[in-house]
């Protein structure tokens, strides 16, 4: 006779073999974005309206990981409204700058409108640096990571997965079309905190 497996609870359950000799068990995979939002380690991090009064490309968003646990960041979602003035046939450039160190949207230091836990239950708060820009600040430091296109009056949505360790960053800039002297824009960040195995 082979070995039993027992239930160590003590309700005297036993191990199920299937006729091809398969323990049978049952299992519930999730993703890492779920597991983190369960234990109350995702965040929602947004500008609120930035207006950009001019046509030049602008720092509107800057994030520190001050976390021991890294910064994933999954999802990107830009917010246009209408430009005063803005040349309508062309495009927003948006750029994502990697490990940023400086500027005035840093020294400045005006935090951004939301940062919020993504499980309603849970009152985690993230350690981090999360400022929003304005016309006229500047951003300094690190490289250009990611350029996009976004189209005029609309949402943008971008699919990343951006890494973030304690201690490094990442800036945006956006650069409304040619002649706009008033556009509302919103930037926000879908994100969870990595849990080392």
């Amino acid at each position: 006779m082979g070995n039993i497996i027992e239930d160590g609870g003590g309700d005297g359950y036993k191990a199920n073999v299937s006729s091809d000799h398969r323990l049978l068990t049952r299992a519930v995979t999730e993703t890492e974005e779920i597991d983190a939002n369960e234990r109350g380690d995702a965040y929602n991090v947004n500008t609120g309206t930035v207006t950009l009064t001019d046509d030049v490309d602008t720092p509107v968003f800057y994030i520190k990981n001050n976390e021991e646990k890294e910064l994933v960041i999954v999802t990107l979602i830009f917010g246009f409204g209408s430009s005063t003035g803005g040349t309508t046939t062309e495009m927003i450039e948006i750029t994502i700058i990697r490990n940023p160190t400086g500027g005035t949207i840093v020294s400045g230091a005006t935090n951004v409108d939301i940062s919020s836990n993504r499980n309603y239950g849970s009152s985690n708060t993230m350690d981090a640096l999360a400022y929003k820009g304005a016309t006229g600040l500047t951003l300094t430091g690190g490289e250009d990571h990611i350029f996009a296109y976004a189209s005029p009056k609309g949402r943008t949505v971008l699919a990343i997965n951006e890494n973030i360790p304690k201690g490094s960053s990442m800036g945006i800039k956006i650069k409304p079309q040619s002649s706009n002297t008033s556009m509302p824009i919103y930037v926000a960040a879908v994100s969870y905190l990595h849990e080392d195995e």
